[in-house]
């Protein structure tokens, strides 16, 4: 018979977990050693940037494999790839042969892998989990997301400072193993997905018909879009918001990303004892967490910056966990690859042109200006989008 429900799932987030620690503390190493080369905000944020961008092209194409592919094997082939590609940038690091140009490159190469594989984890999460219990499953999976978020860090800002940048990106290369080998695992007790028919474009339109025709579908993807380029994007820039605002070395911007982990791990564990999503949540605590930024963007004392960068972790977990609960709860079956990688696009992309927005608000300021004009603008967006639904 074959085995369904929570116990698979949490087989999964088990070897999730260990694969995600790692690869925070590749992205924070790739994050410091950009700043190394180049010392310039702008060029650093483009770094970082280069890894979501690529979702925007060919995250949607690959939100309609998903609804094709047998999801297990793509998974893995996927994790493999990318597997290569950080052991290729940690050898190139060693040799010292690494530029900004060419952290540009593998990010975007990186990006690209990645916009293949989180589709195909969406579509895993009803595969594995019925209906009833997903929003536990999808807040379960926040809580893992976002405690490695606290720990990965953390931990790569001591390695950095110990052992130097290099063997800290080797780290994501192992955390993709890792996972490949617990995704092979599951392959008896996840069934072939069946083919979906027509070509890529038909179903691309027929998923966003499925979107537009959806109020709540709808609103989840506004509110991810602006949570995303204010303040997601914001979150991955705070390792340059404490060397530039606060003046710290790597561990500090490594205490700062584990602030918005502990802020966020608290709020999934909450969204994972709800049994139903109280209501607006994601947009009072979308306006929570602009807020949190603007004050953040004021303050010099350290202490106030990381209780702003716990509030902010807590506002995103929940603007997460609550919109991706709505998406999933209000599709038919067949739809779960393609909207969800077109959500995946919306998360991801506006958070890229959200990190390039600071970058060239920046150039012009300094990142402190550019948080504060951009947390304003969010809370206004978030409140017409709160006034509009109610209308």
């Amino acid at each position: 018979m074959v085995k369904t429900g929570f116990a698979l799932y949490l087989r999964y987030c088990a070897g999730n977990s260990v694969a995600l620690t790692c690869i925070w503390m590749q992205r924070v190493a790739v994050l410091w050693l950009a700043w190394e080369l180049s010392e310039s905000t702008f060029w650093s944020s483009v770094v970082l940037a280069s890894q979501l961008v690529p979702t925007l092209i060919v995250g949607p194409l690959f939100g309609a494999v998903a609804d094709r592919a047998r999801i297990i094997p793509t998974m893995v082939k996927v994790q493999l790839i990318l597997a290569a590609l950080t052991t290729l940038l940690f050898a190139l690091a060693l040799a010292n042969l690494v530029t900004v140009g060419t952290l540009i490159i593998f990010e975007c190469l990186i990006g690209i892998t990645v916009s293949a594989y989180q589709p195909l984890r969406m579509a895993l999460v009803p595969a594995l989990v019925p209906k009833t219990l997903m929003p536990r499953a999808i807040a379960l999976d926040s809580l893992v997301f976002n405690l490695t978020r606290m720990i990965g860090p953390a931990l790569a800002g001591l390695l950095i400072v110990m052992v130097g940048i290099s063997p800290v990106l080797l780290l994501g290369a192992i955390g993709n193993l890792v996972l490949a080998l617990v995704i092979w695992s599951l392959r008896n007790d996840v069934a072939k997905r069946a083919a979906s028919s027509g070509g890529f474009l038909r179903q691309l339109r027929d998923g966003l018909s499925v979107i537009r025709d959806s109020p709540p579908v709808t609103t989840a993807f506004l509110l991810t879009g602006v949570f995303g380029f204010g303040a997601r994007a914001a979150v991955d820039l705070f390792p340059l918001f404490a060397a530039t605002a606060f003046d710290r070395e790597a561990d500090g911007a490594g205490l700062l990303l584990s602030a918005a982990g502990l802020g966020a791990v608290c709020a999934a564990a909450f969204m994972a004892l709800q049994r139903e999503l109280p209501k607006h949540i994601a947009e009072y605590l979308g306006v929570a967490g602009f807020a949190a930024l603007l004050l953040m963007s004021q303050t010099e004392n350290w202490l106030l910056g990381l209780a702003c960068g716990a509030t902010l972790g807590c506002a995103a977990s929940i603007v997460g966990v609550a919109n991706q609960s709505k998406i999933q709860l209000s599709i038919p079956d067949g739809f779960h690859g393609r909207i969800m990688g077109l959500w995946v696009m919306v998360g991801l992309g506006s958070t890229a042109l959200g990190t390039i927005a600071y970058g060239v608000i920046s150039n012009f300021s300094d990142l402190r200006e550019a948080s504060a004009l951009i947390s304003i603008v969010g809370m206004l967006s978030f409140g017409a989008i709160f006034v509009r639904n109610k209308e």
